[in-house]
């Protein structure tokens, strides 16, 4: 077995301008994820725990009780980085549903801290960022079989999420809510202008009969669907 990797480097030469990845057949007959970074390579596993170990923190400290301890919670963070950074690989190699997937496991871990922590500082960040990762991939797994209901679906669970867990004052500026909005501006189809017009009429009327709860949903329904 060679130890240097020089020659292994100079055959996947790094690009600057993003994030290599593929994916590669080991020896044993398993599938693993590969990402070029400026140092070197990482390899992860394209199931359960990225560094291969098992059973994942968030199993194995799922079946304790009580009040995490500081190892428990350092341990869950960990992985968390993990999953965070197959997650961001997995997306750029077009395999979002996986991707939702390991979303969906910081999600879990953030449901967890909440739950058996007294930080809540730190339980919602990373919630947030479990919510909104598993969002943005499912989107993306739905578009990919051209199911733009099931993707504007899982993108406004994730905002109604989002808005229970950050103040009012500031869902405007919150970086998520904002990547989340975009994405959904994205697959809101326009409407062809006879029926804007109608929606406007039907809006006026609503207005001048004081049917303000109408007039409210009649311009929600102008404003997502420009």
């Amino acid at each position: 077995m060679h130890l240097d990797l020089t020659a292994f480097l100079q055959a996947w030469q790094h690009d600057p301008s993003g994030m290599d990845v593929r994916t590669i057949d080991t020896e044993g007959g398993r599938t693993v994820l590969q990402v070029r970074v400026s140092l070197g390579v990482l390899q992860m596993e394209l199931d359960g725990r990225p560094d291969g170990g098992h059973p994942t923190a968030l199993a194995d400290i799922s079946e304790t009780t009580g009040e995490l301890s500081p190892e428990q919670i350092l341990r869950l963070r960990e992985e968390i980085a993990q999953f965070d950074a197959r997650i961001q690989a997995l997306l750029m190699l077009g395999d979002p549903a996986r991707a939702a997937q390991d979303g969906d496991h910081i999600r879990q871990i953030g449901l967890l801290l909440a739950d058996r922590t007294h930080d809540d500082a730190l339980a919602v960040q990373h919630l947030r960022r479990g919510i909104t990762l598993r969002a943005r991939a499912a989107a993306e797994a739905a578009l990919t079989g051209k199911r733009t209901d099931l993707a504007r679906l899982a993108i406004d669970d994730a905002l109604r999420e989002l808005r229970a867990l950050i103040p009012a004052e500031a869902c405007a500026t919150a970086n998520d809510i904002q990547l989340l909005e975009g994405m959904l501006e994205l697959l809101i189809p326009r409407l062809p202008a006879s029926q804007r017009v109608e929606l406007e009429s039907r809006l006026q009327d609503a207005l001048r009969a004081e049917n303000y709860e109408l007039a409210a949903i009649l311009r929600d329904e102008l404003r997502l669907m420009r």
